[in-house]
Parts: structure tokens; sequence; C-alpha cells
């Protein structure tokens, strides 16, 4: 089985894990109030750094990140293996919630929107180091633009979308950081893979 397929069946695997906790919550009401982002608990309780990106408040918030998060996964597959790949969520999803955290974030927050950013900006770096086209190179800069002009609309409080889940004043704060930690997971992706190369030439 190849590494991409492998990498598939894993998103999908979290995907469902993402699903059974949104309608297990109306079995266990607790499950939000337990396992959501509160900053005054985090590290009294640190499982809620990364449990709370696998939260959603609602069926569409939930169908709409997990076809984002599959749709960016099938696109990308090819750059990971299945340990980058959990690797690179790990990071988005812990240094997400901690830099949320270190610049003083006051709400609570749940859903998958902060890593499917992470993972759009680590698709975008590595599609920029691999072009190989003007059109490309073209292509590329419009889906950057775009992304960026969304980010910018969302700090204005132009941009309202059933992603917010209800949190659209500050939700661009929880997509920057996703942002932000994409690329530090693109950037050490790449220092790992600097490493080896280094280390399979001695």
């Amino acid at each position: 089985m190849s590494d991409r397929l492998q990498v598939i069946i894993c998103s999908i695997v979290l995907a469902a894990v993402a699903v059974w906790a949104y309608y297990y919550q109306f079995e266990y009401a607790a499950l939000l109030e337990q396992f959501d982002y509160a900053p005054q608990l985090l590290w009294q309780e640190p499982w809620r750094l990364l449990t709370a990106h696998f939260l959603h408040l609602s069926q569409s918030h939930w169908l709409a990140n997990i076809a984002a998060l599959l749709l960016l996964t099938v696109l990308f597959a090819h750059y990971f293996t299945v340990r980058t790949y959990l690797n690179a969520l790990v990071i988005i999803t812990l240094g997400s919630s901690g830099l949320l955290w270190a610049v003083g974030f006051e709400h609570h927050f749940v859903g998958l929107s902060i890593v499917n950013h992470g993972l759009l900006v680590m698709g975008l770096c590595f599609e920029w180091q691999q072009r190989n086209s003007a059109r490309q190179r073209q292509l590329l800069f419009l889906i950057t633009v775009l992304l960026l002009a969304k980010w910018l609309a969302e700090a204005a409080g132009w941009w309202q979308s059933m992603l917010t889940a209800g949190q659209v004043r500050e939700v661009w704060q929880l997509h920057g950081a996703g942002i932000l930690t994409g690329i530090l997971a693109w950037w050490l992706h790449n220092r790992r893979l600097a490493k080896l190369a280094r280390l399979s030439d001695d």
C-alpha cells in the first residue's frame, strides 16, 4: 500500500473520530464542556489543547470541516507519510492552541477549521517549492492571495460563514493561528527532510 493511500486512510479514520464525537455528545452532555478549548483550564486539563479540534457544534459544522480535511489530504497526501502527516497535525493542533493561549485568546472554541487552514498553508508551501511552470505559479499566487484576503475579511468582520460556528468576531484569530502553525509544520517537515538527506550523504 502506497504512502499516499495510507495517509488518506488515516485522514478518514480521524474524520470518523470527529463524527463519532459529534454524535456521542448527545449521549454524554458534558463532552463539549470537558474537552473544548477553555483557556482558564488548559494547563490543569492539557488534553483540551488537542481534543477541541475534533469536536463540533452542529452537523453543518462537522460536515464542512471534515469535507475540507479529506479534500486537503487527498490533494497533498503525496507529500506525506503517515508519520509526517500525524506530526503535522500534532504541530498544528497543539501549536495553535498554545499560540492562542499565549496571545490571550479568552474564548472557547471547537472545530477542525484551524487544522484545515494549517494543512492548506502547508500544501501551498509544498507546491511553491515544486512549482514547475508559469501557469502553476500564477495559480498558486491567486490561491495565496485569496486565502489572505479571506483572513483579512474575517479580521475586519466582513466574512461570515457557517464554519465560524458562532465565533464570527474571533474566527480570524483561530484561522491565523492555523496559518502560522501550518508554516511552522512545513518548516519542521523540511528540516527533517534536509537532515535525512545529510545522513544519506554521509
